[in-house]
């Protein structure tokens, strides 16, 4: 398992040179660059761009080796450190644990989570949110008003999660308002940080919860829904840390076919 875990993680790394990492489920990195100097171009330069990848194969890995349907079900997206994290999972207890691991890593200086707690999506909306999201990255990164390679974004049963880092207020407006026309987009929700805003501090990871991440905890699948359309930049409040030991409810395994 390990000497897989780490060829899949050095896999990872070649591929997720560009944007703002967005690690998706199954450990499939998409970005909206591919190049080192598609990084300098970023508000976080080189530097900042490899530090960022360092986190998301880290967290990656905690995951895998802590419960694998974490890894195959929860996307990272992170810049400067601050990590987004979105998906879909059965139970409330997995998405905590999948946040407390992050926000034990090394270089991390927040943690905002927007896993939805709801049935796993069908076929037909799994392939629709894909193509919303490749829709949205096509359109943006030939947007003359908008710098693309500083945003990631993750779509979950139409619900479009904007992260990255906005130049400025006018910007991620444009930005927010070209998701929401384009079409089977649900609702719009943001973990945007402006470039005026000063970042938290290294090594002290915070946390901010979505409201329709943490619905009452329950042994049997929830259905939520999103909460209102949100485009402000995100609160990251303090919180105590959970021991990453914990007993939770690990997600069932598909079968094996």
């Amino acid at each position: 398992m390990r000497a897989g875990s780490a060829s899949l993680l050095l896999l990872l790394a070649l591929a997720a040179p560009g944007c703002a990492p967005l690690i998706t489920p199954l450990g499939v990195a998409l970005t909206a660059g591919a190049t080192g100097g598609t990084m300098a171009m970023q508000e976080r330069g080189l530097g900042g761009g490899i530090e960022d990848n360092s986190i998301a194969l880290s967290i990656n890995d905690a995951w895998l080796k802590d419960d694998p349907a974490i890894f195959r079900k929860v996307s990272t997206s992170i810049h400067d450190g601050m990590v987004v994290l979105t998906g879909s999972v059965t139970y409330r207890e997995t998405a905590k644990r999948a946040e407390t691991i992050a926000a034990g890593v090394e270089g991390v200086r927040s943690v905002t989570n927007h896993i939805r707690v709801d049935r796993e999506p069908g076929l037909g909306t799994a392939a629709s949110d894909r193509w919303i999201t490749t829709k949205l990255r096509a359109e943006l990164t030939f947007a003359s008003d908008v710098n693309a390679v500083n945003y990631a974004f993750d779509t979950i049963a139409g619900t479009v999660f904007i992260s990255g880092v906005a130049r400025d207020q006018a910007e991620l407006d444009r930005v927010v308002s070209r998701v929401k026309r384009t079409g089977g987009v649900r609702d719009v929700v943001t973990a945007v940080r402006l470039r005026t805003e000063p970042l938290p501090p290294k090594h002290a990871a915070r946390r901010s919860v979505a409201p329709s991440a943490l619905p009452p905890a329950s042994t049997t699948p929830a259905s939520t829904t999103p909460g209102p359309t949100s485009h402000a930049p995100t609160s990251y409040a303090a919180a105590a840390p959970r021991a990453v030991g914990a007993a939770v409810t690990a997600e069932p395994l598909p079968p094996l076919r």
